[in-house]
């Protein structure tokens, strides 16, 4: 179950953040494509550290 605060791997290999742990920002209960935000420690070239992914472009971590 993806919740605020879990940290969790990103599985989308287009992803500036491939292979990379974050943590669960926010998990929106609408319908939309990518409905779970995660920020990482790492910034991207553009100085973002966060996105948001669907479920099965994130794996839960321990």
């Amino acid at each position: 179950m993806f919740t605020k605060n879990s940290k969790v791997k990103v599985l989308r290999k287009e992803s500036y953040w491939y292979q990379d742990i974050g943590v669960i920002s926010k998990v929106e209960k609408s319908d939309i494509r990518y409905p779970i935000s995660v920020r990482f420690t790492k910034e991207s070239y553009n100085g973002v550290n966060s996105n948001n992914f669907s479920e099965s472009e994130l794996m839960l971590i321990n």
